[in-house]
């Protein structure tokens, strides 16, 4: 746990920013918002351990860095609405133990809001791990206005993935279009988004491109300009046919990654936010 000088000074050590000027509503430069965003808790009973993967982390360090994150969030000075975490809430799905777990030990002061990642409910049984999930943590696809002319769209992205059935992701691109009804300034939440990945290095495919050009251009009918999401474990931007993509850090430290989460904040028409690291 980081006690107040210490949380301040690792967010003053390693201060991370980035910037999009956003195109839409002028109601949106009267928007004055602040939020965090954590992702990848993987919380776990038991080991965490995957040769091909190349991790191996203790249930017990799992548990300490969620704690840690989560007191340091509740502790931050920085202004702030709410939390989304963005998926991997749990490490397995396979029983609801990894779930109870991560329910108990995040416990933030200001409401909290979740999407489920591969590890919470796969990508070709989603519906079979999704109603633990949701059971849990509250619904995975949802739509909310945090302030006037703004919408927040929380969407469970694991039935896009090319490995799931057909009928799934027709589905969840119905679902995604009614949670675009009616086109407004659209901030999105997910885990999976679909672009390549630059691991073990090695930059393995996303998503096909039939699916990516579908689930983009679904996004900007919509009036999506910002994509928020994890999976990747990396501090990355991407933009794909003008929409930016923010993938924020970790809390689990696979691959030796540091502790983080990310404040962001929408003033005068402008979103960025700073990556909080945590000396653990």
């Amino acid at each position: 746990m980081l006690d107040r000088r210490s949380f301040l000074r690792t967010a003053l050590a390693f201060p991370v920013f980035a910037r999009a000027k956003l195109q839409g509503a002028p109601e949106l430069s009267r928007v004055r918002l602040s939020f965090i965003q954590v992702s990848d808790t993987h919380v776990s009973v038991n080991r965490l351990f995957d040769p091909k993967q190349g991790y191996d982390v203790s249930a017990e360090e799992s548990i300490r860095r969620t704690r840690a994150v989560v007191a340091a969030i509740n502790e931050c000075s920085l202004p702030y609405e709410f939390i989304v975490h963005t998926g991997d809430v749990a490490h397995t799905r396979e029983t609801t133990a990894d779930f109870d777990l991560a329910r108990e030990l995040l416990q933030f002061r200001r409401p909290a809001y979740f999407v489920p990642g591969n590890h919470d409910v796969g990508y070709s049984e989603t519906p079979r791990y999704l109603p633990a999930f949701e059971e849990r943590f509250g619904k995975a696809n949802q739509a909310f206005e945090p302030a006037a002319g703004l919408r927040f769209v929380l969407f469970n992205s694991q039935p896009l993935d090319h490995r799931a059935p057909e009928e799934h992701r027709v589905q969840a691109f119905r679902v995604l279009d009614e949670l675009l009804k009616p086109p407004k300034p659209t901030i999105l939440f997910c885990h999976a988004m679909g672009l390549a990945s630059f691991h073990l290095n090695r930059l393995f495919p996303g998503w096909p491109e039939e699916i990516l050009k579908a689930w983009v251009s679904r996004m900007k009918a919509g009036g999506v300009f910002a994509v928020l999401a994890g999976h990747f474990h990396r501090d990355e931007i991407h933009v794909v046919d003008g929409l930016p993509f923010y993938l924020a850090g970790p809390v689990i430290n696979f691959w030796g990654r540091q502790t983080c989460f990310r404040h962001w904040q929408l003033e005068n028409g402008q979103l960025s936010y700073r990556t909080i690291y945590l000396e653990l």
